[in-house]
């Protein structure tokens, strides 16, 4: 039977949220951030958990995780960290790994194991939200068009693939802003599993703050 594997993208640094710490280590609510977005993914079964921590916090984070979880040091991008957790979680071919962001701590359960099941019957999948704001394109400071909007997609994680497509995608060497991406660039086709916005990526003090706000309600 094939196994679920999990690999969180941990990496990414605290500046832009006025913290020294890497972004994963900020508290929320009084805990890392990082515990709290695996807390998610705890009413699933995944056979190995892997985290891409930045190279210097790797036995920090490793001491606030427990043995359940490995932590790797992540690479210097986005793709080449997928590709060192990827190794380390050494999954087969038919296995679903999902890859996610340690920012986005708030998707429901459900929503998660909506996306690992597109994944096992497309190959590939991710998570997404409607796009709601009217979107402008824009130069020189002025607008030049309007852009409709109607089939335009947020990308969100987890992503979640087969092993052997992660693998193809993976092994191409490229480097994206996200895994899907890889796929496109391959002609693999990737299915869109709609989420709530509570699936956005904590990235500025003001997402920071409102994570705050959702953590004390959640918590009452």
């Amino acid at each position: 039977m094939a196994a679920r594997l999990l690999i969180v993208v941990a990496g990414g640094l605290g500046s832009r949220l006025g913290h020294a710490e890497p972004k994963a280590l900020v508290p929320l609510g009084g805990r890392s951030l990082i515990s709290r977005t695996l807390d998610a993914f705890l009413p699933l079964s995944f056979s190995r958990v892997v985290v891409c921590a930045p190279a210097d916090r790797v036995s920090a984070m490793a001491a606030i995780l427990g043995a359940g979880v490995t932590v790797v040091a992540g690479g210097e991008t986005r793709s080449g960290s997928v590709r060192r957790g990827f190794e380390a979680a050494a999954p087969e071919d038919a296995d679903v790994v999902a890859v996610h962001d340690a920012a986005r701590p708030f998707l429901a359960a459900e929503e998660i194991a909506a996306v690992l099941r597109e994944a096992e019957t497309v190959g590939a999948a991710i998570a997404a939200t409607p796009v709601v704001d009217t979107i402008k394109r824009s130069a020189g400071g002025r607008i030049v068009e309007t852009i409709d909007r109607s089939d335009l997609w947020a990308a969100a994680t987890p992503q979640a693939f087969r092993g052997h497509v992660l693998r193809r995608a993976l092994a191409s060497g490229e480097d994206a802003t996200d895994e899907a991406a890889l796929c496109e660039r391959l002609g693999i086709p990737v299915a869109i599993v709609p989420v709530s916005r509570l699936a956005f990526k904590i990235t500025t003090p003001e997402d920071l703050a409102l994570a705050e706000a959702i953590a004390a309600r959640r918590k009452r």
